[in-house]
This record gives C-alpha cells, sequence and structure tokens, in this order.
C-alpha cells in the first residue's frame, strides 16, 4: 500500500496521497483532527491517513507540536 506496483497504481499508494496533507499543512499548521477534515475525501479510512502522517514524519517532512498540539510542516532540514 505505501508504493505502487503491479497490483496497486501509483494514485492508490500512499506516497500518492502524502501530497494531499503536504497541500494543507504548507498553508497552515492543523491538529491531527481538523487535518484528516480537510483531507478524508482522499483517503480510504483513517489508517490509510495515519500511515500518510507516519511516512512523512519518518521522512522529517512533519513534526508534532505538542505545547500547542498541531501537526506543523517542516520547511528544510534544522542541520
Amino acid at each position: 500500500m505505501i508504493l505502487p506496483n503491479k497490483l496497486i497504481p501509483f494514485k492508490d499508494s500512499v506516497i500518492s496521497k502524502i501530497a494531499h496533507v503536504l497541500d494543507v499543512l504548507t498553508v497552515t499548521d492543523d491538529s491531527v483532527e481538523r487535518l484528516f477534515e480537510k483531507t478524508s475525501h482522499n483517503f480510504e479510512d483513517v489508517n490509510q491517513f495515519i500511515l500518510a502522517l507516519d511516512v512523512l514524519f519518518v521522512l522529517e517532512k512533519i513534526e508534532i507540536d505538542e505545547e500547542l498540539k498541531v501537526i506543523r510542516y517542516v520547511k528544510a532540514n534544522h542541520l
């Protein structure tokens, strides 16, 4: 489900779905609930949405602000 292959077309892979999450987060920080409400039409279920967040977090494209309880897009690497 993460990567496209013979059985899973690119449009159904999680890699294609992370773009929808990033489209929202590049504009504004959001809570998980609001982010899911804004992008839920792009996902089959909440599990696929959480998987997309996991992939973005591992790739260091998003971070969690626990104080504000929002997810934030990481604009650049903090090297």
